[in-house]
């Protein structure tokens, strides 16, 4: 059971219930996530817009963008961000032997040097907290400047969303198991 109460559009004030609307019509319904974010909606709203970029209007290759949120999801082990996202890597045209090496913390040895530079990228950044400048050149090389930008909203967005969702211990959809298991592998330094 979450540590707060999901919010309910019937429960808002007005400007709660405007929030609430927003976030609707732009995901298609409010999901246990955002309902349990809601309980502070001027918050959600903040997260909400920034995650309405990252997912939606972010011209990141979907191969690129994805690798990016599991990565992120897996490294704060969120196990909610993880399995609603990891679903989407096949039509990202991400195979399940790569979804198995970051799920591991096998990745980014193995990959093709591509996905490696961008798994590669997002662990330095939220492991070390810095990117090697050989890591940031390859990056950039591929996706361009405004591309390391989006690589850097994309995987803060879903790792702090990872990380609230934790916190607050947002169940998963109902009829919906985790696909992140915390016994696999271990994060070095972990």
């Amino acid at each position: 059971m979450a540590r707060v109460p999901f919010a309910t559009r019937e429960n808002m004030t007005p400007a709660g219930q405007k929030i609430w609307d927003e976030i609707e019509s732009s995901r298609g319904g409010v999901a246990r996530n955002y309902a349990a974010l809601l309980t502070n909606p001027e918050a959600a709203e903040a997260l909400a817009g920034l995650g309405g970029y990252a997912r939606y209007v972010t011209p990141l290759d979907l191969r690129v963008k994805t690798l990016a949120i599991l990565t992120a999801a897996r490294e704060a082990h969120g196990h909610y961000v993880w399995t609603v996202n990891q679903r989407g890597a096949k039509e990202a045209g991400i195979s399940d032997d790569i979804v198995s090496a970051i799920h591991e913390f096998r990745a980014p040895v193995g990959l093709d040097a591509k996905d490696a530079v961008v798994v590669q990228f997002v662990l330095e950044l939220l492991r070390q907290h810095r990117v090697s400048d050989a890591t940031f050149e390859a990056l950039r090389s591929q996706v361009g400047d405004a591309g390391v930008v989006d690589v850097l909203v994309v995987s803060g967005y879903y790792h702090t969303l990872a990380h609230a969702l934790q916190a607050l211990e947002v169940e998963l959809p109902e009829g919906t198991s985790s696909a992140l298991t915390y016994q696999t592998g271990k994060a070095p330094g972990s």
